[in-house]
């Protein structure tokens, strides 16, 4: 599901893309209150603290809740009580069998990639409930063309409040034949609303063609934004043309070059561009050539030739001096 995104100058549009009813026991904390209770100078007055009893949740609910939890906050919620202990254990076996998939998926932990026995152990694992499984599985679904077995997936973990399966979902509807753009409308901002920002990336899209709802710059603008907070480095690409052109957003060269800085850093090729004939403008050439060289690394072809024009302009020193600037440079973290 690869997509472009953002048009060459010459398309016609500049924008495109694309967590019972078993309690617990009571008596437990009653038993280490009234063992505390002995070594207390003075008896306490005061009852004990009261609040919502949740070791009352029926099972069900309490598995549709922790269905979309990682492996830490579902360690913290089996020790809750002995209830939650019994209640969460196929997610914490299914937790296990995630481990497993993505090493076979990756080929790491001293395994070699296998997607057949990768996909295995992400069923085995969605089968006891895992959203993240469910997530996986679909992925490798879907990179094998079986779109239906992947849509299916997804709209499990989708219908239990996973973000992932929400925009993975979402997506699917964007790249089905017939496309559904309202239902792909519908589960990226369930997904952009619970902060996942390549949901949020894609909704903005979607906003800014028109796409499943009516057209809305300023919409598009403010998921772009949020995409981009969030370390989307396509959202920061986009935020900073929407600062160019003043769509959506008040005109604002300063702010425009911020963003696209800022994509350019990790690693955006079309952003490196940019940003290295932005800093060819005003004379920074030893900087413009750096980024420049790291966008025709990245195939951006047309970077190629303003920085040969600007090595003509360098000492020999200056040009050794970016090629090693080039060769030692990294992309800062993103969310991609």
């Amino acid at each position: 599901m690869k997509q472009k995104t953002w048009p060459d100058r010459t398309d016609g549009s500049r924008f495109t893309a694309f967590p019972f009813s078993k309690p617990c026991n009571g008596g437990e904390w009653k038993t280490k209150y009234s063992r505390l209770s002995k070594f207390s100078s003075k008896p306490s007055s005061s009852p004990p603290p009261t609040g919502p009893d949740f070791s009352a949740l029926p099972f069900d609910i309490l598995m549709k809740i922790a269905a979309p939890f990682n492996f830490p906050s579902l360690l913290a919620a089996s020790l809750v009580c002995r209830s939650w202990r019994d209640a969460l254990r196929p997610l914490r076996e299914a937790m296990l069998l995630l481990r497993y998939g993505k090493r076979f998926k990756h080929g790491r932990g001293g395994v070699r990639r296998n997607l057949e026995k990768a996909l295995d152990s992400f069923l085995k694992a969605a089968a006891r409930g895992s959203t993240l499984a469910m997530v996986d599985a679909g992925l490798i679904y879907w990179e094998r063309g079986q779109k239906e077995e992947a849509i299916a997936l997804y709209q499990k973990a989708a219908a239990l409040g996973d973000p992932a399966g929400q925009c993975n979902l979402g997506i699917s509807y964007l790249n089905a034949q017939p496309q559904n753009h309202k239902e792909a409308v519908k589960w990226l901002h369930e997904a952009s609303v619970g902060g996942h920002v390549r949901a949020q990336y894609q909704l903005a899209l979607c906003l800014h063609h028109g796409l499943g709802l009516d057209r809305n710059l300023q919409e598009a603008a403010r998921w772009y934004l949020k995409a981009a907070e969030g370390g989307y480095v396509r959202a920061m690409y986009n935020v900073s043309l929407c600062y160019t052109f003043g769509e959506g957003l008040s005109h604002s060269l300063r702010h425009a070059k911020k963003w696209m800085k800022k994509a350019a850093d990790r690693g955006h090729s079309k952003a490196q561009f940019e940003h290295g004939l932005s800093l060819f403008s005003e004379g920074e050439m030893l900087k413009a050539v750096v980024y420049l060289e790291l966008a025709t690394r990245s195939g951006e072809t047309a970077a190629t030739h303003v920085k040969n024009v600007i090595l003509q302009q360098l000492s020999a020193t200056s040009r050794d001096r970016a090629m090693l600037l080039a060769d030692s440079w990294r992309a800062l973290p993103s969310s991609r």
